[in-house]
């Protein structure tokens, strides 16, 4: 994470001197006067337009920050309307984003320096389009009226599009990606509450208990899961084995399984429907000796 200010700061600004793409500076002027259009929509204003103040947390993702301590430090209880001021507020940060977006376009601070806002001005001409011009002259001009934020968004115009396909785009993977992790978190629960039952030592004073009855069952599929050799006596690890038999346990299919026993004598046929009755019943009684109910 980093300040808009510390991301950019070449130079003074020369022509074609590492400037910034201009999908990338509509990209932020999007996010930049969005946030502002909901402060301003809410009756507020933000004072902290500044690059300083602007974090980058992703690779185009912006952040305000400090928003509101301005409102705090110029606090006076004694003044008996505190939104007063905040038309006035409200077009210094139309200004102020201004000079946020010709700092990008030159790709350094020193273009907002007054003695250079004529050479940077030149330098948006030469290098960028029209509309990216216009706007930052929109904004940093005055005006006969009151400007609003939702000005300059005929400016922006089919270009806000990309960057909510873009929002999009980047949901659907955020999503998938969590998708994933409720899986993954699904299947955890299954071997966690399947490692309390397995090999315990003993249970109400029964030294025996998790190799009877239905716990047996549950260790053949501990076995099925994890200790599986090849006819050379080599493990056999397959991780979407062990996906795909947790899934089925978890569904209680009625597929029909085979487990053997470790001395290879015994070999029973069950269903994970089966294995699914014997895994709930056996915890909820582990559950109910933890909770004292037994």
């Amino acid at each position: 994470m980093c300040s808009l200010a510390g991301q950019h700061e070449p130079p003074p600004p020369r022509q074609h001197a590492g400037l910034l793409p201009e999908s990338l500076i509509w990209a932020y002027i999007v996010q930049l006067s969005s946030a502002l259009r909901t402060i301003h929509t809410a009756g507020l204003a933000c004072r902290v337009m500044d690059p300083s103040k602007i974090l980058i947390t992703g690779k185009t993702r912006l952040r305000v920050n400090c928003v509101g301590v301005f409102d705090v430090l110029t606090f006076d209880s004694s003044q008996t309307n505190h939104l007063a001021l905040m038309p006035q507020y409200q077009q210094a940060d139309l200004v102020s984003l201004g000079k946020v977006v010709l700092a990008l376009a030159c790709n350094s601070l020193a273009g907002i320096q007054r003695e250079n806002l004529q050479k940077a001005m030149e330098l948006v001409s030469i290098n960028y389009s029209s509309d990216l011009k216009n706007l930052i002259l929109y904004l940093l001009t005055e005006q006969s009226r009151p400007r609003s934020v939702n000005d300059i968004m005929p400016m922006i115009g089919a270009r806000f599009y990309t960057q909510l396909d873009a929002s999009q785009m980047r949901n659907d993977v955020i999503e998938e990606d969590l998708a994933k992790e409720v899986q993954n978190g699904r299947l955890f629960r299954l071997l966690a509450k399947l490692g309390t039952i397995n090999e315990r030592p003993e249970f109400q004073k029964d030294p025996t208990w998790s190799e009877t009855g239905d716990r047996y069952l549950l260790k053949l599929f501990r076995d099925h899961l994890f200790h599986q050799v090849t006819e050379a006596g080599t493990p056999w690890i397959d991780l979407s084995h062990i996906v795909a038999c947790l899934n089925k346990l978890d569904a209680g299919v009625p597929e029909k399984m085979s487990l053997v026993s470790r001395d290879e004598k015994s070999v029973l046929v069950v269903t994970y429907s089966d294995l699914k009755r014997c895994f709930d019943s056996t915890f909820q009684e582990l559950q109910a000796a933890a909770s004292g109910s037994l």
